[in-house]
């Protein structure tokens, strides 16, 4: 299997048709549209899992489970236009899976997504699409940490993975209004908190947020 780049960029120029035919392509045994799929998505789906645990190895390795798993099973999955939700929902059920295996004293009600060091870009920078300054970054990343795990994980989909209130409820199994609530809740919290955030993130992205 090809080995990734992990430093490749989680959200390229491309747009959802290349994600699309890349799809159709390797389901029908073409092995470069499979490696290019690997290498388009690895790294946000690297990204993503590391908020679930610490332990590189196994995260490498339900990774590669996932991968291994779209190739063998390639004739048997359904063409789809939402590769990405797929994707972040079947590596989540893997990570829940080791961790819980590994855990005698965690549940799935408690699986934590936890927040990234300081020396990372933060997915939830994407929120606010300014350059931040290294006060605002450790301030914002103090206030996420109050929020609950799940209001981390429906911003994180929200603004760094881009998927819709629809697609966030498929990957987190709750219907589309649990969806609006966690991220009106989250967003309200960080308002409250720091009031000039409105302004940063734009009460257009606001209004999408609680709709789409």
């Amino acid at each position: 299997m090809l080995k990734p780049d992990i430093n490749h960029q989680p959200q390229s120029i491309w747009e959802k048709t290349d994600e699309t035919l890349l799809w159709q392509q390797f389901r029908e045994g073409q092995q470069d549209a499979f490696q290019e799929l690997v290498q388009h998505f690895y790294r946000e789906l690297h990204f993503y899992g590391g908020r679930f645990t610490r332990d590189s190895d196994l995260l490498k390795d339900c990774l590669q489970d996932l991968f291994l798993d779209l190739w063998t099973y390639r004739h048997k999955i359904v063409q789809t236009p939402y590769i990405r939700p797929y994707l972040y929902k079947s590596l989540r059920r893997k990570i829940h899976r080791e961790v819980l295996r590994h855990s005698a004293t965690m549940s799935e009600e408690s699986m934590v997504f936890d927040d990234v060091s300081s020396e990372e870009i933060t997915a939830e920078q994407a929120l606010i699409r300014t350059e931040l300054s290294e006060y605002q970054t450790a301030r914002l990343n103090a206030l996420l940490a109050q929020l609950s795990d799940r209001q981390r994980e429906a911003i994180h989909l929200k603004f760094y993975a881009e998927l819709s209130n629809d697609e966030i409820a498929d990957v987190l199994a709750v219907n589309k209004q649990s969806v609006a609530n966690l991220l009106h809740r989250g967003l309200t919290r960080l308002r409250e908190s720091w009031p000039s955030l409105l302004s940063l993130i734009g009460s257009w992205l606001l209004n999408e947020t609680f709709t789409k």
